[in-house]
Order: C-alpha cells, then structure tokens, then sequence
C-alpha cells in the first residue's frame, strides 16, 4: 500500500468523523503496567507505558496507542498501533467491527514499509465483537490477521464480568485458532486464561486512580503473570 494512499484514507476517515463533532469526543490518557501481557504473552519483558488517543463520533471510533518498554531495564520494545471501529447499540447487546493496523519501531522497519511478504512493518488485523447485556453479561471477540501475516493468525476470547463489593472483576479465556508464528501455536490452543479485578481508588473528593490487577495463565507456554496496571 503506497504512502499517499495511506494518507487519503486517514484523512476520509478523519473528516467523516468531523462532520459529526456534535456527537464527537477526544479522550487521551495512559496506562502504566508491571508488565505488557498480550493475549497471554509476555511482551517486552518489561514495564510497560502505555498512552493512547481516541476520537469518538456516535458509533466511529479512530485513535493510536502505544506501549513503550521503561529503558535501562531490559531491551527497549515500542510499539505504536492505528485503531478503527464502528459500534451499534441494541437491545441485545453492543456489536463492533474493528481494524487495527500493527507497528513496531523497535523492529527496526521503516513506517511506510508494507509489503505483504512477512517482512513488512505492519501486520493488518480485523476484529469483530459482541458485548452482552445485564441479562446476559457474556463479551465474544474474534480477530484475524488479513495483512503481512502467513499464517493468518487468528485469536477468540470469552469474558464475563461481574462486580463484587465494589470491585469490578472479569473472568476470561482466549484461545488461538490455528498454526500461528505470532502465538507460537501450531494447532487450535488455549493461550490467555485467568481473572482481572479493577477499582477505582479515593485520592481527593474529585479524583479517583484506577487500578487493575490480573492473575494470568498460558496453558499452551505454561506460563502465568500477576500484574499490576494503573489509568491515568
């Protein structure tokens, strides 16, 4: 895909979105975490920094994030993601269709690289989601990878959450679907399993820290994390 292109397509999708600033809002904000656990992998080995921006307008939503490993600690991993969605709210639950587009500077891959021969710097992915009601508080997700990826590597995930006292709590098991370099599976697998507890805590009589600590497991590298992230 050329550069320029790239281009035209950010700025259709900007001035969609535009057009609606009655309805529009800009959140920015960032999460810092004891370690960046991805779908069940450990990613930069690392503390994690994690900014992100987003532009909503009605059901379109377009925004960056990143992830940024602390220096000095171990090798320097970056990464810096393009996120598109679009949203529709039913009386059965919320329904989304998603584009991420993956990037990872630290790779060493210049920007406007993207072939599609497993070497570009970017790696195009496609999700769809589901989010339940009250009656019916189950989530669905399910990705997979279009662009610069051989294997088409595919995830699924279930969530259910609950609350408990005050503390928001989300049990979840995600699996891949297949032969995928990018999981290190070889068959349909079990990968990111495990349970995250979230609460918001006093600070002063207008401002609140949210805090997030989740138990994870990877049956497939039988490997788990106890983590620790904080919203600002």
């Amino acid at each position: 895909m050329e550069k320029n292109k790239i281009v035209l397509i950010l700025v259709f999708l900007t001035t969609i979105l535009y057009s609606s600033h009655s309805f529009s809002q800009i959140q920015i904000g960032t999460d810092v975490y004891s370690r960046y656990i991805w779908r069940g992998m450990d990613i930069g080995n690392s503390p994690s920094f994690q900014p992100a921006i987003t532009f909503t307008a009605g059901g379109f939503s377009i925004g960056a994030w990143g992830a940024y490993s602390f220096a000095g600690i171990s090798s320097v991993y970056s990464e810096n993601d393009l996120l598109t969605s679009y949203s529709v709210k039913t009386d059965f639950g919320i329904f989304t269709l998603s584009y991420t587009d993956y990037y990872f500077p630290s790779a060493g891959l210049k920007l406007f690289n993207y072939k599609n021969d497993g070497k570009g710097a970017h790696t195009l992915e496609a999700g769809i989601g589901y989010i339940g009601t009250k009656s019916f508080p189950l989530s669905f997700s399910g990705y997979i990878n279009f662009y610069n990826d051989p294997d088409n590597s595919s995830y699924f995930e279930i969530d259910y959450p609950f609350s408990v006292n005050n503390v928001d709590i989300s049990l979840f098991v995600g699996a891949s679907g297949g032969n995928s370099a990018v999981y290190s599976t070889n068959k349909f697998s079990v990968i990111n399993t495990g349970i995250t507890f979230s609460k918001e805590i006093p600070v002063t009589g207008k401002f609140s820290l949210p805090i997030h600590v989740s138990y994870i497991v990877n049956p497939n590298q039988e490997q788990s994390y106890l983590i620790i992230g904080l919203s600002l």
